[in-house]
């Protein structure tokens, strides 16, 4: 920790080092910056090394006390400091005080004055304000300046604690005791809601479990919090300290969700929007119009503070200002907070019959489209119908008609493409009725209209197991160049993960960096929102997984829009990021991650995926259960799905069936299982799924002759990484290799994570010979143990050989144990050298007796 500067925490051992050398340090930072904690740290190192500390508690019922403090720690040391023609005799100890602004200002001159003097070292704390904080000027300034001129004259060490990043807020929820409970989004929220509190995330996490455990949405916190309960105390003291202008900014944006910058700096004051959303209390999305959330949790008790009757006067008087300004300025998020105000108090009291009918209209058409788009189609109707009442016109049928459809799909209907439907028909809608910008305009809703018509034919073609066609009109969607943003990324994800499963990685990489490049773009395309992001970042890292390619960059991406979401998305994206991060921990190996992820998002919205791709990753989840050994769990999930009709879930469910009958140990099952998964693959266009059976048939001494040739074949003409490693897996297998562990059936890549084991030189497996430069059968090891054994030596940690030879790490570790058994290796190193050298201990000692002779 370098001290004198902002950081994240200061270190203890550097507290105490400093103390005992004789310097007095000064912690500064604000509410929940951690100040508390450090000095309970230091405490305990101070400790340790030998040194008594002395500790004095302030208390604001001390505070108009002289002496209070001092006298009520009841230490004899001090005493003396209340002599102040003392300055000769030196403190034993080390003085510790927390919240040194609550002391009595005798109690603080003394203290002051003895460490000035060097008669005593203190690590003391001071809370500091966030900028624009309240700070009431009282006699507590005074105490302050006693600790703030010590730093100032160079007297104590000052360490500033800078707010919690987000980094930092998710090492400590990693560190939680109870963080298995807590998928991906409620960490991302968790973060986000705290503030830059390390105190109210601490809180947060505690409340957040307790959820979790009772089932509930961790992420509804903010209508679950109980009065006066640890939480809400904290949250009352973090927001005690905002001014009353910042209390009603965050209020009225919780209020009008989505709010344009230029729209809020004309109801509220500019000063305090632009200030909260540089402290990250308000965040403005990449979008050109920087559309604006706040953060609930927060926003919630400033409603609470300032009270419910003073926002909705803000939102009303903003509601009678866009209607006075309508040809000048509109916004939808103001419009459905007037609409909403209609629908509860009615035409004649909320003075909706006042207005005129078109302007009655446009309200309840943005508020019938507001709540189209979240599902509520029983208040889209009746927002659409109101504004029919006062104009009947097209758009407004449009949304009706809409909400009539919506609500008559069945509940086991696939409902993921609502949005996309919605999008299209209002384009041409508006096209047809002449509100758009003109023929270009048309043109776009035309390109998106046949975009999404061959998206949907790929969706169909890919479930008949023809990818190649599904690639190839996919590709056509991808041509569609007068096509919104939107619906071009859709087209390029699609495309690549058609041209994946086809067996063409080339061609899907080349489609990946397309999509890459547009969510990496400095500001967001029109019209990609939170969700069209994580759509595309969990096509990406599915068809990464099928490919058997290396998805780490890409499971990066979508910790990033994660933080986004957190703070952007509703339910309907919180789903899409727990099914993205469930297929991210799949592709880690780690199932239990996986399963947990993949609960949470059922449990929010679960619509928001398509059914046909909500099943695929549920049993991409059961494999890894399997594979993991927790075979119920596997078993379970099987039990509950439908495969549609659709051949690409039927092989997929047999797949999954072939994992857990050989996790079993029923071996005939399982070849017949894997034999029925690969009689669907035959003579189809799924390259990356029939090099998998067919791997699975070679590993299970399943596979005819034909199908050995077929995937030696496949491997020579695809380019997909996991068709070379499945041939040199499937070759290098021996006979005593029969009763084959389960997780040797995994053929994808496992991704790195960041709790590996060992860190040796990434660049160390460059130096491993080839497996052909290996006698087979040397030592008596089997050409499993030979190839692990290399590896090792070259320094690559267990993981890592798990990753590249798609083996889990037990599975690695059992092996290089044998190895090192048969040949009497001392070490993981000695073994690799032992068997590129192709020499044993005793061989090495016979040739060296040799020599000496």
């Amino acid at each position: 920790m370098k001290m004198g500067s902002a950081t994240a925490g200061p270190d203890a051992r550097t507290l105490a080092v400093r103390a005992l050398g004789g310097t007095s340090v000064l912690v500064a930072g604000p509410r929940g910056s951690g100040r508390s904690h450090a000095l309970r740290a230091a405490i305990g190192e101070i400790q340790r090394r030998g040194t008594r500390t002395i500790v004095v508690r302030a208390a604001s019922i001390l505070s108009a006390v002289p002496y209070g403090a001092l006298d009520a720690a009841a230490h004899p040391a001090l005493s003396t400091l209340r002599d102040e023609n003392n300055d000769g005799e030196v403190v034993d100890g080390v003085l510790v005080v927390d919240d040194v602004e609550l002391l009595d200002p005798a109690t603080a001159r003394a203290i002051a004055r003895a460490v000035a003097s060097r008669r005593l070292t203190a690590v003391l704390a001071l809370r500091t304000a966030r900028p624009r904080a309240l700070e009431p000027a009282d006699e507590r300034d005074e105490v302050r300046r006693y600790f703030l001129d010590l730093g100032v004259e160079g007297l104590t060490e000052r360490v500033d604690l800078a707010d919690l990043t987000d980094d930092e807020g998710y090492a400590a929820i990693d560190g939680f005791a109870d963080a298995g409970l807590l998928d991906s989004a409620t960490r991302a929220g968790l973060v986000w809601r705290a503030d830059g509190s390390r105190a109210l995330l601490h809180h947060l996490m505690r409340q957040a479990a307790d959820d979790a455990r009772a089932g509930r949405d961790p992420l509804a916190a903010p209508r679950t919090i109980t009065p006066h309960s640890p939480l809400a105390i904290a949250l009352e003291r973090h927001v005690a300290e905002f001014p009353l202008v910042d209390l009603k900014t965050l209020a009225a944006i919780r209020r009008l969700p989505r709010l344009d910058m230029a729209v809020a700096t004309r109801l509220l004051e500019a000063e305090s929007v632009h200030a909260l959303v540089a402290r990250g209390t308000l965040h403005a999305d990449a979008s050109p119009q920087r559309r604006l959330s706040a953060n609930d949790l927060i926003a919630h008790e400033a409603q609470r503070r300032v009270g419910g009757a003073l926002i909705d006067a803000l939102v009303h008087d903003a509601g009678r200002r866009m209607l006075a300004e309508a040809d000048e300025w509109w916004s939808p998020p103001v419009a459905v907070a007037l609409a909403q105000r209609w629908h509860r108090l009615g035409p004649e009291t909320s003075g909706e019959s006042d207005l005129s009918p078109a302007l009655r209209a446009r309200v309840a058409l943005d508020a019938a489209r507001e709540a189209n788009d979240r599902g509520d189609t029983a208040h889209a109707a009746a927002h659409a119908a109101r504004g029919r009442r006062a104009a009947d016109t097209a758009p407004l049928r449009l949304e009706a008609q809409l909400a009539t459809e919506a609500a008559s799909t069945s509940p086991a209907g696939d409902a993921a493409d609502v949005r996309v439907r919605l999008r299209i028909a209002r384009s041409l809608a508006e096209c047809e009725g002449g509100e758009s910008a003109g023929h270009s305009s048309h043109e776009r809703a035309l390109a998106d209209t046949r975009v999404e018509e061959l998206l949907a034919q790929a969706m169909r073609e890919g479930a008949q197991l023809d990818w190649g066609a599904a690639a190839e009109t996919a590709g056509r969607a991808v041509a569609e160049a007068a096509a919104t943003p939107a619906a071009r990324l859709r087209a390029l994800v699609a495309a690549g993960t058609a041209e994946a499963v086809a067996g063409r990685w080339r061609h899907a990489r080349t489609y990946y960096r397309g999509a890459e490049r547009m969510l990496d773009a400095r500001r967001t395309p029109e019209g990609i929102g939170a969700r069209d992001r994580l759509s595309a970042v969990m096509f990406m890292l599915a068809g990464h997984q099928i490919a058997g390619a290396d998805g780490t960059a890409l499971r990066a991406a979508l910790d990033r829009e994660l933080a986004t979401t957190a703070r952007e998305g509703d339910s309907a994206e919180l789903t899409l990021a727990g099914a993205a991060a469930s297929i991210a921990f799949a592709g880690a190996g780690r199932a239990v991650e996986s399963r947990r992820e993949l609960e949470s998002a059922r449990s929010r919205t679960p619509s928001a995926v398509a059914d046909i791709d909500a099943t695929m990753i549920e049993l991409g989840v059961a494999d890894e259960l399997a594979m993991a050994g927790r075979l119920g769990e596997a078993r379970a999930i099987l039990g509950r799905l439908d495969d549609l009709g659709a051949p690409l879930l039927r092989r997929s469910r047999l797949y999954v069936q072939t994992t857990v009958l050989a996790a079993e140990g029923c071996r005939a099952a399982a070849r017949n299982a894997a034999r029925a998964a690969a009689d669907l693959t035959r003579g189809r266009s799924a390259a990356a799924l029939r090099i998998r059976d067919l791997f699975r048939l070679t590993a299970l001494k399943a596979a005819t002759d034909d199908e050995v040739d077929e995937l030696v074949q496949l491997a020579a003409t695809t380019d997909l990484p996991l068709a070379a490693d499945a041939v040199r897996r499937a070759s290098a297998r021996s006979a005593a290799e029969q009763g084959l562990p389960v997780d040797e059936l995994r053929l994808h890549a496992l991704w790195s994570t960041t709790d590996g084991d060992e860190t040796p030189e990434q660049d160390a497996a460059d130096d491993a010979p080839p497996p052909a430069a290996r006698a087979e059968g040397w030592g008596g090891l089997t050409a499993r143990e030979q190839e692990i054994a290399v590896l090792a030596g070259a320094g690559l940690t267990n993981r890592e050989i798990a990753g590249r030879l798609f083996l889990s790490v037990r599975t690695v570790e059992s092996h290089i144990y044998q190895a090192r058994t048969k040949v009497g290796a001392p070490s993981r190193r000695e073994l690799g050298r032992m068997v590129a050298a192709g020499t044993s201990r005793d061989e090495s000692r016979g040739e060296a007796d040799l020599k000496r002779a």
